[in-house]
């Protein structure tokens, strides 16, 4: 038996090492994951005599793994794993002092291989998936094909997170349906990864309906649940398996539920069906109020029609909505920026969400921004920020003012009769009461759209500033 230590700094329940930790679970292998805020689990960590340590991270967050990577070198001489996003994106992190293994793409097959290879002391240097160094030399393996079923893999650890009450008393917990996305917008890695495991089997994938309803009905009896959120990146795809799994959801569950859907693909009956199954709110990407920086610029092909027809589904559904949309785009004016904030007032956005664009190199529009010069000549994947709700980097004019008018979008849109004042405020530098107003408004968005409450939301804000603290003097 191995014993595998997962190591993350953000308060969040993640299906990653859940998927992963069951899986090498049933293979007889030992899991255990801390939360770190500050060195006090050093010790735990010792005690756990991990044989290997894993972090699984996003970009942004990868230099805290960095970092207390090459912390715990000194306190166990074990072998240090990086998988999650940002190793699949940017794979020459191995490249880093502190990081031995890296894992690229989906990791339950190629992780339970690497902690039998482990518990045998055998060599692991072939296992696909897997860049390593040894010796000084890098390996670099190809990729294994993509698991295709689903239904194959056994359900999320969730006790890999629920050791910690303040996760396991979380109203709301997360399930996925499927796995992959269709689409290509251009400021989205997605394309890249399609691109990464082309010819190694189908890319958008889906559990059965029956798994499905059966994984949330296991969670629902041991832990308790009150809204499921499906962290599909379009769950309405699929119509047949959709209309299905709806059917099921209604007849056995009838929980409330948020879920991703995308304008061009929402219909009537799909909303209805997803009324009837006990939707709460559903979100979707507007991004931009101007049809051709969307269409040109993002490359998502959805049209201010197919917008305004979805919210009109919607709104006679009766079901609420949130939409997603940025600022500071490349190019942008603010008066295109302007626009984004009248087709959310026109559509009555529910939950008016938005962020500052952040350009991540291999995706088609990060690599556009840094060909353009529209970011300092030494920019690269290190100086993204753990956070797309802050600031800009791009050099354009209007910058400030865009990223003012994200702090600003909630009232801007619910109340048009502030536009005035508005325009005026985001001319002003960033101050930390333009910070207050936007976490005040994307909290009370966040506690309506999620479902959950005003104290939860507070109780997530403190243990997010506290992971931000951390990350930083840690």
């Amino acid at each position: 038996m191995a014993r595998v230590l997962f190591l993350q700094n953000i308060w969040t329940e993640n299906l990653g090492p859940m998927y992963l930790s069951s899986a090498v679970t049933k293979e007889g292998h030992e899991c255990k994951l801390i939360i770190e805020s500050n060195r006090k689990e050093n010790r735990e960590i010792i005690d756990f005599k991990p044989d290997i340590i894993a972090f699984s991270c996003a970009t942004g967050t990868h230099r805290w793994a960095q970092k207390r990577a090459s912390e715990l070198k000194s306190l166990c001489n074990v072998p240090i794993i990086l998988g999650g996003s940002h190793a699949t994106y940017y794979p020459e992190v191995i490249e880093s002092e502190s990081i031995d293994i890296i894992c690229r793409g989906e990791g339950e097959k190629t992780f339970i291989d690497l902690l039998n290879h482990i518990d045998k002391n055998a060599d692991y240097t072939s296992i696909p998936n897997l860049w390593m160094k040894i010796n000084g030399r890098i390996i670099k393996n190809e990729l294994r094909n993509l698991i295709e079923d689903l239904d194959s893999l056994p359900p999320p650890d969730r006790d890999l997170y629920y050791r910690y009450d303040y996760l396991k008393n979380n109203e709301n917990k997360s399930f996925i349906s499927g796995r992959g996305c269709p689409y290509s917008c251009r400021y989205c890695s997605i394309a890249g990864l399609r691109e990464m495991y082309k010819g190694k089997g189908c890319f958008v994938r889906f559990h059965s309906p029956e798994r499905v309803i059966e994984d949330i009905e296991t969670v629902r009896k041991k832990y308790g649940v009150k809204t499921v959120i499906f962290q599909d990146d379009t769950f309405i795809i699929g119509e047949e398996r959709l209309f299905k799994l709806l059917s099921m959801y209604a007849q056995k569950l009838r929980l409330p539920f948020v879920c991703h859907v995308r304008a061009d693909v929402l219909t009537t009956d799909i909303a209805k069906a997803l009324k009837d199954a006990g939707c709460h709110s559903v979100d979707f990407g507007l991004e931009s109020g101007d049809e051709g920086l969307r269409q040109r610029v993002l490359g998502k092909n959805v049209t201010d029609e197919h917008i305004i027809h979805a919210a009109s589904v919607l709104h006679s559904a009766g079901i609420r909505f949130r939409t997603t949309n940025m600022f500071g785009l490349p190019g942008e004016t603010i008066q295109q920026a302007w626009k984004t904030v009248t087709l959310n007032q026109k559509i009555s956005t529910d939950f008016p969400s938005a962020s500052v664009y952040q350009p991540y190199p291999r995706t088609a529009l990060g690599d556009q921004v840094i060909r353009e010069g529209l970011v300092g000549k030494d920019y690269g994947v290190n100086s993204i920020g753990t956070s797309f709700f802050r600031s800009s980097i791009l050099t354009q004019s209007d910058q400030r003012s865009f990223v003012n008018l994200q702090k600003f979008f909630w009232p801007a849109v619910r109340f048009p009769k502030l536009k005035r004042l508005i325009a005026f405020l985001i001319k002003l530098p960033p101050n930390p009461i333009y910070e207050a107003v936007f976490l005040f408004f994307y909290g009370i968005n966040y506690a309506l759209s999620e479902k959950i409450s005003l104290k939860r939301v507070v109780n997530i804000g403190i243990h997010t500033a506290r992971s931000l603290f951390f990350s930083k003097t840690g």
